[in-house]
């Protein structure tokens, strides 16, 4: 049960203030959030939690905007940047002083799993793919006699219409991801407002495979977005990812999920050195390429996305803030049979969110916040002894009457005895 929007029509007016070749550049950090040094820590893996990272939460605002006097990522260590932590937005990282990555900085979107490795609990595992923050999931593959889910985001690759039950589509951002139809792209280089990578279809299952436990392979998530700004300078040695995943491998010969788009990377500071990566590539490097931009006065950076040939864009220095898709629109399951869903919901086959006693049709309670009144809800229902249910809810009703954002509905769906995952999706 968790929230999750499929299409999403982004509007901006691009502006960018050029700053003074004589004037002082400031990246807009107020430096409230310290210095971001993980040279204090043995090397290693860490993930970049902000409720959790010091002796108080950083950026409590919440707008994913973090105020650092520097950022040092030393070589032997990797910072993960996920959805889960990060609130499903794209991160903007400023920064009074001196940026080094010399470490790795991975944003990259989750593979799926290969549901055909897993025992009698495989179902556990038919679940959407995340982005990396400010990317999109990939959507979960077909059963028999339910299609297969598209991914998301505003390239999220359609369901694959051949008669053949191809793979699932790849998805989308600045390039086409493979398959027909192909997801559509979307963005611009000014990477204004700052947005990720889509997510890629489910894999079909054939008419003539009536296996019980059949499936198509789940989508990769799509890369993640980042903004890091300096005042001083930025130098990159190591590693920043921003990669779609790999769609997953299907079961009893359900064809595979296809893979994430690649996601966004933007730099910005008088001074961008180094000779590192930056990816961001869609999954298998050859699809779904994301945006790679740098703007500096002085730029002598010689790395390159030479995985996915993606070029990193070089622009003029351009004085910062710049505006960013801070308000993800998001969809809610509150309550099934008047039962409250604790949020955020873990939609665990071994741990339900919520537990009822119900032969008949119950009703399940939608909230939304930035999907556009009179849009109709979508769920899919995955049950653990049952088939797969498609579902159309009331369409969404302002509330109260007044709002233009934060909308209503209801569902009603009939469960069979056991374990069901609902997934709900809004489109537009």
């Amino acid at each position: 049960m968790k929230a999750r929007f499929s299409h999403l029509l982004l509007i901006a007016l691009l502006l960018a203030g050029f700053a003074s070749a004589q004037g002082t550049f400031l990246s807009g950090s107020n430096g409230n959030d310290g210095a971001l040094d993980y040279s204090k820590v043995a090397s290693g893996t860490y993930n970049f939690d902000p409720a959790t990272f010091g002796p108080q939460p950083l950026d409590p605002s919440g707008d994913n905007i973090f105020n650092f006097t520097t950022i040092n990522i030393p070589a032997g260590t990797t910072v993960n940047l996920t959805s889960t932590l990060l609130r499903n937005k794209p991160v903007i990282w400023l920064s009074q002083g001196a940026v080094t990555i010399a470490g790795t900085l991975n944003l990259n979107g989750d593979s799926a799993p290969n549901l055909e490795s897993y025992g009698v609990d495989w179902i556990d595992y038919r679940v959407p793919t995340l982005g990396g923050p400010g990317g999109f999931p990939g959507g979960v593959g077909a059963r028999p006699g339910s299609p297969a889910f598209p991914g998301l985001g505003p390239g999220g690759a359609p369901v694959q219409t051949s008669p053949s039950c191809p793979s699932g589509g790849y998805g989308s951002f600045a390039s086409a991801g493979y398959g027909t139809p192909a997801g559509s792209t979307y963005g611009n280089i000014q990477l204004v407002p700052l947005i990720g990578g889509s997510g890629g279809s489910g894999g079909c299952v054939a008419a003539s495979d009536t296996a019980t436990d059949a499936a198509g392979g789940t989508g990769g998530g799509g890369g993640g977005a980042i903004r890091i700004v300096s005042s001083t300078s930025i130098s990159v040695t190591g590693l920043i990812s921003a990669v779609g995943g790999n769609g997953g491998q299907g079961r009893s010969g359900g064809a595979p999920g296809g893979g994430g788009a690649g996601g966004a990377i933007h730099l910005i500071a008088p001074t961008i050195t180094g000779n590192g990566t930056l990816y961001a590539y869609g999954a298998g490097g050859a699809t779904g390429y994301g945006y790679i931009a740098l703007n500096a006065a002085n730029n002598t950076f010689t790395g390159s996305d030479t995985a996915g040939d993606v070029v990193p864009t070089i622009r003029p220095l351009v004085a910062p803030p710049l505006p960013t898709f801070a308000s993800v629109p998001t969809v809610t399951i509150t309550s099934v049979n008047e039962v409250s869903v604790a949020q955020p919901p873990q939609g665990a086959f071994e741990t339900p969110d919520v537990t009822i006693n119900s032969a008949n049709a119950v009703t399940i309670a939608i909230a939304a916040v930035g999907v556009p009144i009179g849009t109709v809800v979508q769920l899919n229902i995955q049950s653990e002894l049952g088939p797969d249910q498609n579902i159309s809810c009331n369409p969404l009703v302002a509330t109260p009457p007044s709002s233009t954002t934060n909308s209503t509905a209801t569902c009603s769906a009939t469960f069979p005895t056991s374990v069901s995952r609902i997934l709900a999706s809004a489109s537009w």
